[in-house]
């Protein structure tokens, strides 16, 4: 279905920092010629994200969408200017983010139009754009309250009920690392190190999206009664919206008719009503197709259930569980079922968690360089066992980053996921240091 494709093509809807980057069809090259930088002293003197004391009570999502809508009315449309970046600036240090779409997810279903999160797309490039711009002029005290004003963003996006809206944050987030690696190579510019270990992590949460996933599918079924007998005529309508959910026309009828002479699916189906607490002779009244369908929605819901109740593992850990779902490369399940379309692909949302982890994670491992060199009169490490400030693993293996020093450049990788050997996955930072 055309709304569970869009979750994987969402990160790829802003794109991040080129200006230093190549990419080929094996890996992404970023290089970075910095300068040695120990700690600030405070160690917490830069924070990556608004500090209490910075908040002000309110719900920061109208406000972010007023900027949008203020530069829409303006004489050029296509420009959000310094007075709307500043509104947003003072949406992000607001405390209480809230979408206000529950109600209409509850009655909208899949079919909830969702057209903020573009607005909130829209803002993030304008103030992108600011940060480069901050960022090339070392004005690295407003650099940082730009990059907490945008990784704000993204986690009020991770309050979305939408997996779109945990990817469209997640897509935020890393283009505001963009910038933030092209200020590390500006002459002066503070290590942020302890910024970045104070992220949350991860630092953006699936849960909202996941129940949102769980609540949408469960309001474009709520017509399917489990506890009275159906008409003929609720029973038609319904397969007709069925039809119109899975995109196939016809398609309802087909798959019933066929489960009509599986025996073991019929005797399966009748089970699961008497375990569920139907008593047998209010079964007993139900129509057949009734039955069918209600067994269908069951199976979606056992098979939605056996992907998101490993999302919250660590990747490693949930890799080694998916890779028992396959044989020879194909999925193991008996049949197709009749909602399979409508399951979300929460392995590839997974993946664009992991991603951004992966990213912060190598930001961490530069500043620690960037530290070890300020103590080691400008020398790389020869290993990352030399670092003692404690590193971040990488998300996708468990498993330290991969470093060589070679001569005065240092290369740290990550390791992409299983099945995912495209440039995106396949961080490569050259690290120098500037004489």
């Amino acid at each position: 279905m055309s709304r569970f494709l869009l979750c994987c093509l969402v990160p790829l809807s802003l794109s991040s920092s080129v200006w230093a980057q190549q990419a080929t069809d094996s890996e992404t090259l970023i290089r970075l010629n910095v300068q040695p930088m120990p700690a600030p002293k405070p160690a917490l003197r830069y924070l990556l994200l608004p500090e209490l004391r910075e908040m002000q009570p309110g719900n920061p999502i109208p406000n972010f969408l007023k900027c949008v809508l203020e530069a829409e009315a303006s004489a050029d449309p296509n420009n959000i200017g310094k007075n709307a970046l500043r509104q947003a600036d003072q949406a992000a240090r607001l405390d209480k983010p809230d979408w206000q779409i529950l109600l209409k997810a509850k009655t909208d279903g899949i079919g909830l139009l969702l057209p903020d999160l573009q607005k909130m797309r829209e803002l993030a490039a304008a103030l992108q754009m600011r940060f480069r711009v901050e960022v090339n002029q070392r004005r690295f005290d407003d650099a940082i309250v730009t990059a907490k004003t945008m990784f704000a963003m993204s986690r009020h996006l991770g309050e979305h009920p939408t997996l779109i809206g945990d990817l469209v944050g997640i897509a935020i987030a890393q283009v505001t690392i963009g910038p933030l690696e092209e200020m590390l190579e500006q002459p002066g510019c503070p290590n942020l190190y302890w910024a970045l270990t104070n992220l949350p992590q991860p630092f953006i949460s699936l849960d909202q999206g996941m129940q949102g996933e769980r609540l949408m599918i469960h309001a474009e079924l709520r017509d399917l009664d489990d506890s009275q007998p159906m008409t003929p005529e609720q029973l038609k309508r319904m397969a007709d919206r069925i039809d119109r959910l899975i995109e196939r026309s016809g398609e309802t009828r087909e798959r019933l008719n066929e489960r009509r002479l599986q025996p073991l699916w019929l005797a399966a189906a009748y089970n699961h009503r008497l375990e569920e607490g139907l008593p047998k002779e209010k079964l007993l009244q139900f129509p057949l197709d009734q039955v069918l369908l209600l067994e269908e929605k069951r199976e979606f819901q056992v098979r939605r259930d056996d992907q998101m109740k490993v999302m919250t593992l660590p990747y490693w850990e949930m890799a080694r569980l998916v890779d028992t779902w396959f044989i020879n490369g194909r999925k193991v399940i008996d049949e197709p079922a009749l909602f399979d379309s409508l399951l979300p692909n929460m392995i590839r949302v997974r993946q664009a968690q992991g991603r951004l982890e992966q990213r912060i994670g190598m930001m961490r491992h530069m500043e620690a360089i960037r530290i070890y060199a300020a103590e080691h009169g400008g020398k790389l490490p020869e290993k990352l066992a030399d670092i003692t400030l404690p590193l971040p693993v990488d998300p996708f293996t468990g498993k330290p980053f991969r470093y060589q020093l070679d001569g005065e450049t240092a290369h740290l990788r990550g390791t992409p996921p299983k099945g995912r050997g495209e440039a995106a996955f396949n961080l490569h930072y050259e690290i120098t240091i500037q004489k």
